[in-house]
Formats: C-alpha cells, structure tokens, sequence
C-alpha cells in the first residue's frame, strides 16, 4: 500500500483528498501547515507527498527549499500559473494540479507519480 502525506490548511481541501486516497486504498497521513509536514515527511517514509502552496508558518516554497528527501512532491495549488508553476519545479517538485481538483485528473497524477 502506498504512503501518501497531504499538506493542506484547508480543512475542505484535506478532507476531499483524503476521501478520494483513502478510497483507493492509499495509506494517507495529513498536516495542517508547512512545519508540522516537514516535520513528519523527515521523520516517515512517503511514497509522495501532496503540498499546498500557500500555507502558515512554513509556506510550500519554503518547504521545498527545505525539505531534501527523494521522495516525489506534487504541489496543488489555487495559485496555477505559468510563473507559479515554474517557481514550484525549479524547486523540485515533480507536478502541479490546480484547485479546485478534478478528481481523475488527481488520481492519475497521483498514480503516475508513485509508479515513476
């Protein structure tokens, strides 16, 4: 079963990508802000892990520059423009989905990710 961790302020926002993973059988573990994400993706093994952007205490660009694992990082974000997008890959991550999610876009970009 893969390991997924979800960074997300939003409470609608987490609850609805928590549903969806869960509901395809992937073991998910959440956060509510930058830090506490970082915290637990450097203590645990993800198999990928889902980062808002805009977030308190540690921002997503924040926790990209931060966070130094080889573990796939997949931004999803309101904020999807060119140069938002841009930003978030020279930092490393590995896609970007744009809010509000559709829903087998998500799974796909979730399931090509994890099987990279």
């Amino acid at each position: 079963m893969s390991k997924i961790l979800i960074i997300e302020d939003n409470e609608m926002n987490m609850k609805l990508m928590k549903d969806i993973l869960s509901s395809q059988n992937y073991e998910v573990t959440t956060a509510q802000d930058g830090q506490q994400g970082l915290d637990i993706a450097n203590e645990q093994e993800f198999d990928l892990i889902l980062l808002d952007i805009q977030m308190p205490v540690v921002s997503g660009y924040d926790f990209l520059k931060l966070y130094n694992k080889k573990t796939p990082v997949i931004v999803v974000s309101a904020c999807a423009m060119d140069n938002e997008i841009q930003k978030a890959t020279e930092l490393g991550c590995a896609g970007y989905i744009a809010k509000p999610i559709q829903i087998m876009d998500f799974l796909n970009t979730v399931k090509s990710a994890i099987n990279a």
